[in-house]
């Protein structure tokens, strides 16, 4: 039985049995599953986390009380070149429930009113920027749900592709270019990411992305390196703007690099989360904004998640370009950051841009059996 075929009948156990587990794929790194013998899901505040190895960090937009879900190793298998033996998954035991139910999607009119709405308070400096949601139905059963993993880790070697369970929030899917922070000998990476644009329509020189792309990308880079200075890291430094590609758009990446020193991980973590580029600025206003007017909840979206390891690397990515499993298809979350300068129509356009990271692969043929 090839390695890849083995993958498949792991992450189809894992969803058929309802397990709490995490399938992912770091960049450059091997796929991985961690997963629970029993179903129910921790957490731990950010100071707490420090005493955590070998757990999945599943953190919502909203975090309750600062607490920080987390996935357990008990199980834990790496598909690299040798096949691992699956059987230990058998052990483990599912939760049990009803199944999650769909929220509402939102179309272009509503989605474009929004905006103009954002607009306005953008204009009247009540927030700088407001990053705003929308869901799409695809009919796709949670069987192929493996597949698609596996065409995502195939697709981009630079996301991380993450196939998540927890009786708390359901099945979710998700293939992030960002990430949020990585973490090694007390070392720390954060990846600025903001503005948009196509990827076949991206321009020669940096000022030619316009002046509303670059002021979202110089909001978040400033409130990481804000963050990096209030929490009194060490040896900051700076690189970029870049631009990284992500299938069919690309962004604007600016590098921050800097030394813990006395700051402790976790704390540095939720005071990063949520940077502008999943929420906006001012923090609580946008957070209020966003409150106000997506009928939606978000969970798992434009929260955070990846491996994390106190005595070694830990690396952790936004949950941006993400499906959540609902009776019988998925709902795919996409968004796009607003300030006074943006254009509804071409906001609306971004999302479904966005949304075709999934929908490329969804829509693509069936592999030969």
């Amino acid at each position: 039985m090839s390695g890849e075929t083995i993958l498949h009948k792991a992450l189809a156990l894992c969803i058929g049995k309802r397990l709490t587990f995490a399938a992912f794929r770091a960049p450059g790194k091997p796929v991985q599953v961690w997963a629970q013998r029993s179903p129910a899901l921790e957490s731990s505040d950010g100071t707490l986390l420090l005493g955590l190895n070998q757990v999945f960090l599943v953190a919502p937009f909203n975090l309750a009380g600062g607490k920080v879900p987390f996935i357990r190793a008990d199980v834990e298998l790496m598909f690299a070149e040798i096949d691992p033996d699956i059987s230990p998954l058998d052990e483990c035991e599912g939760s049990e429930g009803p199944e999650q139910s769909q929220q509402p999607t939102v179309g272009k009119a509503e989605f474009t009113a929004t905006v103009e709405a954002a607009k306005q308070a953008c204009g009247t400096k009540e927030i700088g920027k407001v990053v705003l949601s929308r869901l799409l139905d695809a009919a796709v059963a949670q069987e192929r749900l493996p597949e698609l993993f596996m065409r995502a880790t195939q697709a981009n070697d630079r996301t991380m592709v993450a196939l998540v369970h927890t009786p708390d929030h359901g099945l979710w899917l998700g293939a992030s270019p960002e990430r949020l922070v990585h973490e090694e000998l007390d070392h720390v990476r954060v990846d600025a990411l903001a503005a948009t644009r196509p990827s076949d329509a991206v321009p020669e020189r940096l000022s030619g992305w316009g002046a509303k792309e670059l002021d979202e990308q110089e909001q978040v880079m400033t409130h990481v390196h804000s963050t990096f200075a209030r929490m009194d890291l060490r040896n900051i430094t700076v690189r970029g703007p870049e631009v990284m590609l992500a299938g069919p758009v690309a962004h604007l990446r600016t590098v921050l690099e800097a030394d813990l020193g006395d700051c402790i991980l976790g704390e540095l973590v939720l005071a990063l989360h949520p940077t502008p580029a999943v929420c906006g600025t001012p923090t609580a206003a946008a957070r209020t904004f966003i409150a106000g007017h997506e009928k939606h909840q978000r969970s798992l979206y434009s929260g955070f998640w990846g491996p994390w390891n106190a005595d070694g690397p830990t690396e952790l990515f936004v949950n941006l370009r993400c499906m959540h499993a609902v009776a019988g298809k998925v709902q795919l979350y996409t968004g796009a950051g607003i300030t006074a300068g943006s254009d509804p129509e071409l906001e609306w356009a971004e999302t479904e841009r966005k949304a075709r990271t999934w929908l490329d692969l969804l829509h693509a043929p069936e592999p030969a059996k």
